[in-house]
């Protein structure tokens, strides 16, 4: 009989401890929303956990910009925070760019995205790559250079690879630019520069 009654007693004491937790758990949620109440909507509340990451140099940025009256086109750019956003926080990132909208975030890779309404990108950026220096790394670039560099598109991706580290005849190549066609191609001349 002793067992049973220590083990009842034990109950009850579990019971009573769960009972206060949500008592007290109560009392501050009100609290909490009573000093809501009084500070006002202007407020600032602090950033939820997503929005307080903070852009290094080793980020990746990607940028969408989808074009819906262009049978679902989607440009994408990919590159690490300037040296004026590194060290952002999301949330500046995102007050920074009114017109796009937050898809993902790790502390690793940040994805926004935006619709343009506006014309269709031209048919050479849909079809060919750019590879070529870019900020002393090697760039993808959508579209291909004309008389003048005119048609040669917004960047693609910004890699990691610096020029320093490319063989001479590479970095001759890449100096130039060398146009390919699609993704895939452009991938593929980046995979033979890489040791």
């Amino acid at each position: 009989m002793g067992m049973a009654r220590r083990q009842a007693r034990a109950a009850t004491l579990v019971a009573v401890a769960i009972l206060a937790g949500v008592a007290a758990g109560a009392y501050w949620w009100r609290q909490d929303a009573a000093g809501r109440d009084q500070r006002g909507p202007a407020a600032r509340k602090p950033a939820p956990p997503v929005r307080a990451v903070t852009l290094t140099p080793e980020t990746r940025l990607v940028e969408r910009t989808r074009y819906p009256a262009c049978d679902g086109v989607v440009l994408e750019t990919e590159r690490p925070p300037t040296p004026v956003e590194t060290g952002w926080r999301l949330a500046d990132l995102l007050r920074s760019r009114e017109t796009w909208h937050l898809l993902a975030a790790t502390p690793g890779r940040i994805v926004l995205e935006r619709v343009q309404d506006g014309p269709c990108p031209p048919e050479g950026w849909l079809r060919y790559r750019t590879v070529r220096l870019h900020q002393d790394r090697v760039a993808v670039f959508y579209g291909r250079p004309g008389a003048g560099g005119e048609d040669l598109g917004p960047l693609r991706l910004l890699t990691t690879i610096p020029a320093e580290r490319l063989l001479p005849g590479d970095r001759r190549r890449l100096e130039q630019g060398l146009v390919v066609e699609g993704d895939a191609e452009a991938w593929h001349v980046l995979e033979s520069l890489t040791p």
